[in-house]
């Protein structure tokens, strides 16, 4: 009868087991280790500490494949990463049994943060290099993600109006009590301020910048732990948060550009990131096409990618769908060559002088015609229907013909398996839904190495498939074994007479092998045999 499968906790090694027979050869951690080893770290600026006194500082080479390895795995506290290091079989073994404090790992996330931004770059340059970039197609999209700061602490600008001035008030009258105070004592007043009284003008000092920086930035709720977030709307309701950019490329969803701000829209997004990918690919060529949702589509943003030669598919931001109603806007076709304006019913409209916004000269046409058999559905003006050019409409005219062609459609269509996926590998499989880190830089930091993350996962998916099942045939593992035993003896100083005994051992390995009846290599796991037999050089 079968015994069930136990572990025995009395067992023991016969030689020391070897570290290096616990991790797979194509475990993350090795993969790891040969991605950091490559890197030039002084040149990425990666700062190389000193210790005058005490005990030597680690290496940043150290450190930072513990972060790596921390993301990779999902372990971003820092002292999250100090148990794992001593935890952790694979940790140990990239660490070689070192074990930072987490505050040596803060201390070097926190000194390094523009280095670590640069590792993302490096990751797309080594993606490039191993031809996981197409080049071809490639997709931008924005998410918000919730600020580290409570949003039930934050101050809306009606709240700190009513807050400072009763603080204005308060302070007014404790003021008017000192001065009383004061005069009923003969002796000079100290310089110490009454318990209150300071903290008070700090709140109020506090309150004061925070509605100058309202004011500077034109927005009505102001958080006075992380100033710089700002009210987005995060799934279904607002939320303080910041807006995390990205480029993804279609062949294997290479990240390709990353970047975080405070912008609550993506309008104005689309040429930064897309030059940004560019310089990260750093390729000459013709840049790939790039596809974005419409919160890219704003008239500038299309113009300003037409004048830097960018080839985009994004479909105009152009309010409500147009497609139950024939005589909207985008129905009315504007010639730049010749500057008219066409409506739906194929009458021109009579040009109606011009006006200026938000710094751009507006055209204004408007229909003349009295007998218009589709006045009614057309516009409730009685002066008729009015249509506006801007110096951005024949652009936006042109990328809503182009993104009717099929081929282009097409492509379009892949926006969304491109670059949606990489969000919720962000947010799901690793389940990153809130910042772990206070204000912008530190946000573009932690933005970075989450993308350099997934680029990194891409890249060890290509280094493991040659890798993946390597075991040693049961000749080589044999041989290796029966060269290791008599090779210790000699190396821990044992007369050459006695090392015998191992050749002794290796026969007895080779006969048990053969009474079990199966090779080395699932003899490699049995209980009987220690683990430096095989795969370990002495």
């Amino acid at each position: 009868m079968a015994q069930p499968i136990a572990p025995d906790y009395g067992q023991q090694f016969l030689f020391p087991p070897a570290l290096e027979d616990w991790v797979p050869a194509d475990h993350p951690a090795r993969f790891l280790r040969e991605f950091v080893d490559q890197l030039d770290l002084a040149a990425l600026g990666f700062a190389r500490p000193t210790a005058v006194e005490g005990r030597p500082p680690y290496a940043p080479s150290l450190l930072l494949k513990i972060w790596l390895y921390g993301y990779f795995h999902r372990i971003r506290a820092t002292r999250k990463l100090e148990a794992a290091c001593r935890e952790h079989l694979a940790l140990l073994w990239l660490t070689g049994l070192i074990q930072p404090d987490h505050n040596s790992l803060w201390r070097f996330w926190r000194n390094n943060q523009k280095a670590l931004r640069g590792l993302f770059k490096q990751s797309v340059e080594v993606a490039v290099r191993a031809g996981a970039v197409g080049l071809a197609l490639q997709a931008v999209d924005g998410t918000k993600i919730e600020a580290a700061a409570s949003g039930y602490s934050g101050w809306s600008k009606e709240y700190m109006e009513k807050l400072l001035a009763q603080l204005d008030s308060a302070l007014d009258e404790v003021e008017l009590q000192i001065v009383e105070a004061n005069a009923q004592v003969e002796t000079t007043p100290g310089y110490r301020l009454p318990a209150g009284l300071a903290q008070r003008q700090a709140l109020r000092e506090q309150i004061q910048q925070g509605l100058a920086q309202l004011a500077a930035d034109g927005r009505e709720h102001y958080h006075p732990v992380e100033p710089e977030a700002r009210r987005m709307k995060v799934g279904s309701s607002t939320r303080y948060a910041y807006n995390a950019q990205a480029v993804a490329d279609a062949q294997e969803g290479v990240i390709v550009a990353c970047e975080a701000s405070r912008q609550e829209t993506d309008a104005g997004q689309l040429v930064p990131m897309i030059q940004a990918a560019r310089e990260n690919l750093g390729v000459a060529a013709q840049p790939p096409t790039t596809a974005a949702d419409a919160g890219y589509g704003a008239g500038a943003d299309l113009q300003a990618a037409v004048e830097q030669g960018l080839s985009v598919l994004v479909p105009p931001a152009e309010g409500k769908p147009a497609h139950d109603n024939p005589y909207a806007g985008q129905h009315f076709h504007y010639d730049p060559s010749q500057q008219t304006v066409t409506c739906p019913q194929g009458k021109r409209l009579a040009h109606h002088g011009h006006t200026t916004k938000q710094g751009m000269r507006v055209e204004r046409y408007r229909c003349r015609c009295r007998d218009c058999p589709v006045q009614g559905d057309c516009t409730r003006d009685p002066k008729g229907r009015q249509i506006e050019v801007w110096p951005h409409t024949a652009v936006v005219q042109a990328m809503r013909e182009r993104l009717r062609a099929p081929a282009l459609a097409s492509q379009f269509a892949q926006r969304g398996q491109i670059i949606e996926r990489v969000f919720a590998q962000i947010k799901h499989h690793d389940g990153f839904r809130r910042w772990t880190v206070w204000g912008l830089e530190k946000v573009r930091t932690q933005w970075a190495l989450l993308c350099t993350t997934l680029n990194l996962r891409v890249l060890y998916r290509r280094w493991r498939a040659p890798r993946q099942g390597q075991r040693p045939s049961a000749a080589q593992a044999m041989a290796l074994a029966c060269g290791a035993v008599p090779a210790f003896f000699r190396a821990i100083g044992v007369d050459s007479s006695l090392s015998a005994i191992g050749k002794v051992l290796c026969h007895w390995v080779q006969s048990l092998s053969e009474q079990l009846g199966n090779g080395v290599g699932e003899l490699r796991f049995h209980p009987l045999v220690p683990q430096a037999f095989l795969g370990r050089n002495f």
